[in-house]
């Protein structure tokens, strides 16, 4: 997916937004808000938005000094996701299909996005996914698949958000339950609120998976950048699981890279996002205004609306 006009502007907002988590002095919100206007004529149009992004945090963090701005936000997303654990666990678990309901609950989660996000409702969107019929949802495709792969077949799964990664973990137990291996990627240094392996440890996915990172801090998954591990797991994997918007932008035109299905788990936040959605798989654009849209779906396993 290419970096649209519009995305110049949410970098702006982006810009400003994490100045003043960072300071509270209005010189260094203003020099990182000049500093960012900069760096706009000189993005590469042709680049996901995940990866132009890069640029700008890099250049808040070093004016403002803060590397990691939204960590204690972290911190409190995930506290905040492992209170609610043992209840939702128990609701899968009671399910009649336990990973459908892991997926939209998963799915639900991905709201935690600082990026794209000014202010959110999980409880709502947790109530909206146990209810709502998805924008498009290949949950029953990806249901038989991971039932007919072999014992200990190769899945991973790409993590995105702090707080989202506990949801993530209803998944992944769902999947080990099915006999199946999952290594997660996290990513390897901050970026907005995208967990690392601190945080995946802290939320206990390493009782259930292999934990590796991508090999970048960028809030997606440029293949191109991420580490020869990561790219191992990647071309190696039965099935890939991609969850939320940034790696879905870096993937969504993924080619040879992997024989490997992906199925992309997300929240649509983003009208541009959404529009890139639509032209993929054939749909009209106003299908997908990007105002909470949430969506399961892979180009290996269209879904026949």
């Amino acid at each position: 997916m290419k970096t649209s006009v519009d995305c110049l502007a949410c970098f702006m907002d982006q810009a400003l937004r994490v100045a003043r988590i960072s300071s509270s002095d209005e010189a260094v919100q203003l020099a990182v808000v000049r500093e960012v206007a900069s760096l706009l004529p000189k993005m590469e149009m042709a680049l996901t938005p995940p990866e132009n992004s890069m640029a700008v945090y890099a250049a808040i963090a070093g004016i403002t000094a803060c590397p990691d701005p939204y960590l204690a936000i972290k911190k409190m997303s995930n506290d905040q996701a492992l209170a609610t654990f043992p209840e939702l666990i128990r609701e899968v678990m009671e399910s009649d299909t336990p990973l459908i309901t892991a997926l939209r609950l998963a799915i639900a989660g991905n709201i935690i996005d600082y990026g794209a996000m000014h202010s959110f409702d999980v409880e709502a969107a947790l109530t909206r996914a146990r209810t709502i019929p998805f924008a498009i949802d290949a949950g029953n495709q990806l249901l038989e698949l991971a039932g007919q792969l072999p014992d200990k077949a190769k899945v991973l799964y790409l993590t995105d958000n702090c707080g989202e990664i506990v949801y993530d973990s209803l998944v992944i137990r769902c999947l080990v339950n099915l006999g199946l291996e999952v290594t997660v990627a996290v990513k390897a240094g901050p970026i907005i609120n995208d967990a690392l392996v601190a945080d995946a440890l802290s939320c206990g996915l390493d009782q259930f998976a292999r934990i590796i990172t991508n090999g970048t801090a960028c809030p997606g998954t440029p293949l191109a950048m991420c580490s020869a591990e990561f790219l191992h797991a990647f071309k190696g994997a039965d099935l890939v699981i991609s969850k939320g918007q940034g790696n879905f932008e870096t993937l969504s035109e993924a080619g040879s890279e992997t024989n490997a299905p992906i199925f992309f788990l997300l929240t649509i936040k983003c009208p541009v996002v959404g529009a890139h959605l639509a032209e993929l798989i054939g749909r009209r654009r106003e299908e997908f205004p990007g105002c909470g849209e949430m969506a399961l779906f892979s180009r290996e396993y269209p879904v026949v609306s």
